[in-house]
């Protein structure tokens, strides 16, 4: 605002408000900063008395005086009078125009007293000069001078010099000399880099003092000149007009370094001339490397210093990417892939006129600004303004880059095309054969320019394996296999794409068949992640020796393995040994029974101890045991049964588990034993040495695997709730696979979710590598590969309903209530769903998935509630859910029942909270950021009834929990997996419930909702024919020959 601009001396300011109201001030301050203050009559001084008349204009012309009578002061009349022809105009009150008098003339009285010699000097109230806010700006137009009219026009108006003089706007020069042109980098207060001008004077003295008047006048505020901007300093004036203040230092650069404009402009950066600055090489590379997605090749183009520090590339080359680009402003991915094609052609034959190619793209202007300056300027320059230096490209490599890149390894190189300024690289993707089909020619063309490819050379040879097994007994494993590899086999199992089967090696391309590709999947496996190697390879290896050495320790249930390597060509027969424990396993009836520990301080259910035997017999075999019980049915209890059975014979065990259940652990095994534990989470941790029973975090499991737990050997290893590590790709998941355990126990009460994948992976998890090699297994999920899966791991993983063995468990009433939105929530998720589906057809291919994904989230959101503002009110906000809770919570409450209310939202449990509050009803509530105390604090304030309703967030609180307290339960937004739903009912739904169980879902009608049932209804489908009810096998615990039938297969 204008008063803002006008800042007035600390003392004047008081001074004026013992005398004037606050308003009149402020306006006073408008109207001297518009110069409409004329002070035509002075007599006096501040010391004895002054008068001061004048006029100030206004709504029109207003005449006024002030008198000043120091020996008045303190006195009632007081010192200061006034007189003014306003219509506001009091004795007592004054008016602004009076007050306007009184300040200008104490600003007359400050004198030539500027704070800052380079700014503007303060307005002369007696003349009408303007001047301006700063020195070295542009000025888009003559009402930004301070003390113009909007009107006004540079001719008409008198300029307010540095010096105070007051002069006419004179007959502008003609331009000499240079305009200077400096750039301050961005900082902590500024996201871009500031601009201010000077003039650089034909005898080479430079002025500061200077205004561009748009793009027509240079105004010297020293001398009152004004020259005439060349055409081509027009030019550049009006682009930087134009931009504003968004341009980076890059852009700035770009725009004066024009060679037209070589002799009119000079840059300083920094306070350093550009032709001082630092300047830098920049080397070219081409990283290739195998794809995230199979077939792919990715491309990683980026510039280096001499020292190999990344250097930002030039915007001509990061425009031809579609993200971070201008290849995404084309409407179609062809209209794209056809411009590249013909700015090709245009780079080999200029008579091509690739512009017509462009139509489509609303940035047409961008690319033709981009391509004349790289086509007709010689380099283009970037500035590093944390390294305070500039590098210079070659703008005909740059263009001779695009064309080969284009011509070798065709349009659809550009596909996925991406800048990313994090990292300063441009990223391609293509396919392998494409990459290789090219990369000859492709290197020849731009090697010259000093461009290095960084990937092995590439001669093709055939792989000949010098690969060899030699098997031995092991006292402390069913049986070894040592794998001899040489140096350079093993390089090549490293780097072998088995996609393409192509391997590029120190010695060039090689290329491995069918048998060698399925040799590689075994020993790619072995060497990479389960060998060990003997203390005598330790040796060979650093004797230099050619061949390397790796342990492989065989897990029983991977026996069939062997009869896969003989077939490739690899000896490795079973024994005598191996036949005899596979004549066990197939005449095995029924898992014998076991003693129960005499201390165990618990009555374990029949159920229970079936778990518990078949535990105990799959441990005596060395296997691996996956206990997927219905929620709540005791699986820790079997577990810490099965642990304190074998706590003498052990050294030490390890429990894996979600970090909110860590406690629950802790509590249920001294409840249940007298072992000793130690729980390793929290700061300051550390790991005890004299402790058999450690209980850890998925969380702290993946942080520290190779810090703490990969060099340390357990008995037993122990994945509670392993559902949190179903993606084979996971982090937890490969952390979990490199513990070493002799035996391993998966928990979980929903071994698959999502897809087959899942299931391959948890079962591998508990017995690992009885699947082979999963990278390679088939996870196709049909009837058919669901029964071969539910066969193969039937003797691995047990698994009862609450239906089948809790007869005495009250029952669960499961309601999906169906709701109507009112009127106004329904226009509102109409019109949602109209936007949303505009903005996916609108999307580019690659970008559609997002756009899917982001518009279900809002459907979903919309159907719990809807704001009529940006900002979230629970007061405000429309939501027919929370009105059907609400309803039914008065009633529940009343009745002395408790209630859980679940949502994936924490926003929407807020305003579900803040709803409650309002009743007076008792709350707890557990989401994500809660410590695991504060966590447990809660749950024991809910089962000891010091709260009516529990809010838990669907993820942080729906597994490990045990609340039997609740008989009600609120599922307030379907959720797509049916799985996590059910682990959420069952906190509450479990041994120690007393009363029946409701449930309800309210469901939206007519809406995403009643679709996101239905897919629960597809993932059901998939749970039950992986783990149907009626499977015996599955129900009791019994092993038979059956069951190991398709290991052997």
């Amino acid at each position: 605002m204008l008063q803002d601009i006008f800042i007035l001396p600390e003392n004047l300011e008081k001074s004026a408000r013992n005398f004037f109201k606050e308003v009149d001030i402020t306006n006073a301050k408008k109207f001297l900063s518009l110069s409409k203050v004329n002070i035509s009559f002075t007599k006096g001084s501040p010391e004895t008395y002054y008068i001061v008349s004048g006029i100030v204009k206004h709504d029109r012309t207003h005449e006024c005086k002030i008198v000043y009578k120091k020996r008045l002061e303190g006195t009632d009349e007081g010192p200061l009078s006034s007189n003014c022809d306003c219509h506001d105009w009091t004795t007592e009150g004054h008016c602004s125009h009076t007050a306007a008098l009184f300040l200008g003339y104490h600003l007359q009285l400050e004198g030539d007293k500027p704070q800052d010699t380079s700014a503007p000097p303060i307005p002369n109230f007696g003349l009408n000069g303007v001047n301006v806010l700063e020195y070295g700006t542009i000025l888009k137009a003559p009402g930004e001078l301070q003390g113009a009219s909007t009107t006004a026009t540079y001719s008409s108006l008198q300029y307010l010099l540095h010096n105070k003089k007051v002069v006419n706007f004179p007959l502008p020069e003609k331009f000499e000399g240079k305009v200077i042109l400096n750039i301050f980098s961005p900082n902590e207060e500024r996201t871009f880099p500031k601009l201010k001008f000077q003039h650089k004077r034909g005898d080479d003295s430079v002025v500061n003092e200077i205004s561009l008047f748009e793009n027509l006048y240079l105004f010297d505020w020293t001398t009152g000149d004004a020259f005439h901007l060349t055409s081509d300093l027009k030019t550049l004036i009006q682009k930087i007009k134009i931009r504003g203040i968004n341009l980076t230092t890059n852009e700035i650069i770009k725009m004066a370094m024009h060679r037209e404009l070589s002799e009119k402009c000079e840059i300083v950066i920094d306070g350093i001339p550009l032709n001082q600055v630092k300047e830098i090489n920049a080397g070219c590379r081409l990283t290739l490397s195998p794809g995230s997605r199979k077939g792919l090749v990715e491309v990683e183009l980026n510039f280096h210093d001499d020292d190999s520090k990344v250097i930002s590339p030039p915007d001509f080359l990061t425009s031809f990417t579609f993200e971070g680009g201008y290849l995404s402003n084309f409407k179609k991915k062809k209209d794209a892939y056809d411009f590249i094609g013909h700015f090709s052609e245009h780079i080999e034959d200029d008579v091509i006129d690739y512009r017509k190619s462009l139509h489509s793209s609303s940035k047409k202007d961008k690319w033709i600004e981009l391509i004349n300056y790289t086509m007709k300027n010689e380099k283009t320059f970037i500035y590093d303004s944390e390294e305070k230096e500039i590098c210079d490209f070659n703008n005909q490599f740059l263009t001779l880059l695009i064309n080969s890149l284009y011509k070798h390894f065709g349009e659809l190189f550009f596909r996925y095309a991406e800048y990313r300024s994090e990292s300063k690289t441009i990223y391609f993707q293509a396919s392998m054969s494409s990459i290789f089909g090219g990369l000859s020619a492709f290197h020849d063309k731009v090697t010259p320019y000093g461009v290095s490819i960084f990937y092995e050379k590439s001669e093709l040879a055939n792989w000949n394996s010098k690969i060899r097994f030699e098997r031995r007994a092991s006292s402390t494993k069913w049986f070894d296999l040592e794998l001899y590899v040489s140096n350079d086999d093993l390089e090549i199992i490293k780097q072998a794409d088995m996609e393409t089967g192509l391997v590029l090696t120190d010695k060039g391309l090689v290329l491995l068949n069918k048998e060698q590709k399925d040799l590689m999947k075994f020993m790619r496996k072995y060497t990479k992640y389960e060998a060990k190697k003997p203390a005598e390879a330790e040796e060979e290896e650093n004797s230099e020796t050619p061949f390397q050495k790796f342990l492989l320790p065989f897990n029983r249930a991977r026996i069939f393995e062997l009869f896969e390597l003989k077939k490739l060509g690899i000896e490795g027969a079973l024994t005598k040994e191996e036949e005899d424990l596979c004549e066990r396993l197939a005449t095995l009836e029924q898992v014998p029974e076991y003693d129960l520990p005499q201390d165990l301080d618990a009555t374990l259910r029949p159920y229970q101890k079936t778990g518990y035997n078949w535990l105990k017999f799959l441990h005596e075999n060395k296997l691996g045991a996956c206990l997927a019980d219905d929620m709540g049915l005791g699986k820790t209890l079997q577990t810490i049964a099965f642990i304190q059975s074998i706590h003498e014979q052990i050294d030490r065990v390890l429990v894996v588990c979600p970090v909110s259940i860590l406690l629950n652990w802790e509590k249920e095994i001294t409840k249940f034993s007298k072992l000793d534990i130690h729980i390793y989470h929290g700061g300051e941790r550390s790991f005890p040495k004299d402790t058999k029973i450690i209980l850890t975090s998925y969380g702290v499991m993946k942080r520290e695997i190779d810090e703490t737990f990969a060099d340390k050997h357990f008995d037993v290893l122990v994945l509670d709730e392993v559902q949190h590590l179903k993606n084979i790709r996971s982090l937890g998941a490969y952390a979990a696979r490199k513990i070493k355990a002799d035996y391993r126990i998966c928990l979980t009460g929903t071994p698959v979710e999502n897809d087959l994948a899942e299931f391959y992976n948890i079962i591998d998890l508990s017995v690992p590598g009885i699947w082979g090699d999963l990278e390679f297994i088939r996870t196709t999920s049909n009837q058919k590969s669901r029964l071969m899966a539910r066969k193969t791991a039937a003797p691995f993983i047990l698994r009862r309903t609450k239906d089948q063995v809790l007869t005495d468990l009250p029952p669960k009433l499961e309601n999906n209530v169906y709701l109507n939105f009112d009127d106004g929530e329904r226009k509102t998720y109409l019109n949602n769903l109209v936007s949303i589906k505009q903005k996916i057809n609108a999307s580019p291919s690659r970008k559609k998935y997002g756009e899917i994904l982001k518009g279900l989230l809002q459907l979903r959101q919309s159907c719990l509630w809807q704001s009529p503002t940006a900002g979230l009110n629970y007061k405000n906000i429309a939501s027919t859910k929370i009105e059907f809770l609400v309803e039914q919570l008065e009633q529940i409450i009343e009745e002395g029942h408790q209630t859980i209310v679940f949502s994936q939202f924490t926003t929407y449990l807020d305003l579900i909270q803040n709803t409650l509050s309002d009743k007076h009803w008792r709350l707890s509530r557990i989401d994500g950021s809660q410590s695991i105390k504060k966590r447990q604090q809660q749950v024991d304030d809910f089962q000891s009834g010091k709260s009516d309703v529990f809010l838990i967030s669907l993820k942080a609180g729906g597994v490990g929990l045990n609340l039997t307290a609740a008989s009600y339960v609120f599922i307030m937004d379907p959720w797509w997996n049916p799985a996590v739903e059910s682990q959420a009912i069952d906190r509450a739904h479990r041994i120690g419930q007393q009363n029946t169980l409701t449930v309800y879902r309210p469901i939206i009608k007519d809406s995403v909702e009643e679709k996101v049932l239905k897919l629960q209804e597809m993932k059901k489908q998939l749970f039950k024919d992986l783990l149907p009810d009626d499977d015996e096998s599955l129900f009791t615990g019994k092993l038979s020959m059956k069951d190991f039938e398709d290991l052997f297969s």
